[in-house]
């Protein structure tokens, strides 16, 4: 669906007939309609609800919109019909709960995603929560109030008719008033027993709707988690903390839901989504730490309070009582002369390059999750750093003799789809180390520039060819390539590995990873 005209997104105004509780605007009218017509499960929970109650879909829209706008409330000068009251205290109900608090503080608010996620779980399990028999008085209340004000409508246009007419024609319409007038006040005498039914049981009506919209909203606090978890995973520009994703263009709402979608539909996508945010942070956080390119270029003199480059003259100052108050004065002035320095970053660095194992091992377990998810959220957190140095990024996925696949994100750039095939792609084969070796040296060599790092991940091997190590070794040195290597749940091949890696990490258990990912993140 494509993105709406902006034109289009303008309501002419709020909803004022008595059936909405919250404060709103005719831009939040409009944000809800969207909402529903962009997510098909909150539009399906809208058909469901309404069949059951008519009120629901008045309810919907109110629970919608307490988790999207800033500061939501409840209108108290709003006459709502009676049957929408209930729709009042079901709300009011939900907003005293922790677990809406929760939802919002996740990112709701003004996220008509994360929004439609919190609205269908709190509002199906609350109308769940209703007895059909309270759902039948409510429907019948609604469908009274509303009989009620069509024949008093009736009667006051039958009136206004009179008025107009001649007396023959103004005796029959008086009459056709009094019939209108007496089936509204029958219906209002219906609708005013339905209203004191439902009033006696609100108490125990309305703790059942609270504790059953409580456990829906922590099933949808968990979905939002996870959703969120995949779109900052495989949604390139989805972040909603910034970081190495700035800059990045912003999915659109089809292409979040779209992708939310697929990810959680994928226990291994979910898994590695869930995973990658805690080492994008490492990542992240490692980078940050890092100094790589320090002044060192005295370019000119300059002013300042930098102890470190104040000039050799000025300190002298210190050395004398007479003089050193005035060093004092300078520096709390910040008027000490110094070196202005400058420091050069190259004009690029090479291939960020991530080798995966995909043996038919890399499904098992070792410790908390499997090897093989393990090592693609490492990809991910790799990717998000190639993207932050501008670097190529390249995972080769490699298996058994022939089994080579080869995804290259120039400059750590992508669209969801393909990081996503990246990720699931999976050959469940044999190990052989040589033919993705040959493929790593044939990326470096074509790259123009210097100092490409490769990272290996494998849960064993058994040998490298003597000519393919020896190959390996020297076109590191030529182009100052460096490789680290993690071996997973197993010691076999370690001193092959040593051989061609600047370090290798053992990996026993995968919960004590922090080492290794400090290391391999750091390039």
């Amino acid at each position: 669906m494509p993105e709406a005209n902006t034109q289009d997104l303008i309501s002419t105004d709020a909803i004022k007939d008595g059936t909405q509780a919250l404060h709103h605007d005719a831009w939040d009218v409009q944000e809800f309609d969207r909402a529903t017509s962009t997510w098909e499960r909150l539009a399906g929970t809208m058909t469901v609800a309404r069949e059951s109650l008519n009120t629901a879909p008045a309810l919907i829209r109110d629970l919608f919109w307490s988790f999207h706008k800033r500061a939501p409330r409840i209108n108290d000068q709003a006459r709502l019909k009676a049957a929408y009251e209930i729709n009042r205290q079901i709300v009011e109900e939900v907003m005293q709960t922790s677990e809406w608090r929760q939802l919002r503080e996740s990112g709701s608010v003004n996220d008509a995603m994360l929004s439609a996620i919190a609205t269908i779980g709190a509002s199906e399990q609350a109308l769940k929560a209703l007895d059909p028999k309270e759902c039948k008085q409510i429907n019948q209340l609604a469908a009274a109030t509303e009989a009620a004000e069509k024949f008093f409508k009736q009667a006051d246009t039958l009136n206004e008719l009179s008025g107009q007419a001649n007396p023959e024609q103004a005796q029959e319409l008086r009459a056709q008033v009094e019939k209108a007038r007496t089936s509204a006040k029958r219906k209002e005498r219906i609708a005013a027993r339905l209203a004191q039914q439902l009033a006696a049981g609100s108490e125990e009506r309305l703790s059942a709707i609270r504790q059953a919209a409580r456990r829906g909203m922590s099933e949808a606090l968990a979905e939002a988690e996870a959703t969120q978890n995949a779109l900052a995973a495989f949604g390139g520009g989805y972040s909603r903390n910034g970081g190495e994703d700035e800059g990045q263009r912003e999915l659109n709402a089809q292409e979040k839901f779209a992708l939310a979608e697929r990810v959680l539909r994928s226990p291994k996508l979910r898994a590695i989504a869930e995973m990658s945010g805690r080492f994008k942070r490492i990542a992240l956080s490692v980078q940050k730490s890092k100094v790589d390119y320090p002044p060192s270029l005295i370019t000119s003199i300059t002013i300042g309070a930098d102890l470190a480059h104040v000039l050799p003259g000025e300190l002298a100052l210190l050395a004398d009582p007479v003089t050193e108050d005035l060093f004092y004065l300078k520096f709390a002035e910040r008027r000490l002369l110094q070196y202005e320095l400058i420091g050069y970053e190259p004009e690029g660095r090479g291939p960020l390059i991530l080798a995966v194992d995909e043996s038919g091992s890399m499904k098992d377990h070792c410790g908390p999750m499997t090897k093989e998810v393990w090592s693609k959220a490492v990809m991910l957190a790799l990717q998000s750093i190639a993207r932050r140095q501008k670097r190529d990024f390249a995972v080769i996925h490699f298996s058994g003799a022939g089994n080579l696949r080869f995804d290259l994100f120039p400059k750590g750039d992508s669209i969801p789809n393909e990081v996503i095939a990246c990720a699931e792609h999976f050959f469940n084969r044999g190990t052989v180390f040589e033919e993705w070796m040959e493929k790593a040296l044939e990326l470096v060599d074509e790259s123009a520039f210097e100092k490409a790092d490769v990272i290996c991940v494998s849960d064993g091997l058994t040998e490298i060819e003597s000519a393919v190590q020896e190959e390996w070794q020297k076109r590191r040195a030529v182009r100052g390539m460096r490789a680290y290597s993690v071996l997973v749940g197993t010691t076999q091949g370690e001193e092959l590995l040593h051989a061609i890696s600047d370090a290798v990490f053992v990996l026993d258990d995968l919960a004590d990873d922090l080492p290794a990912l400090n290391t391999i993140f750091s390039v």
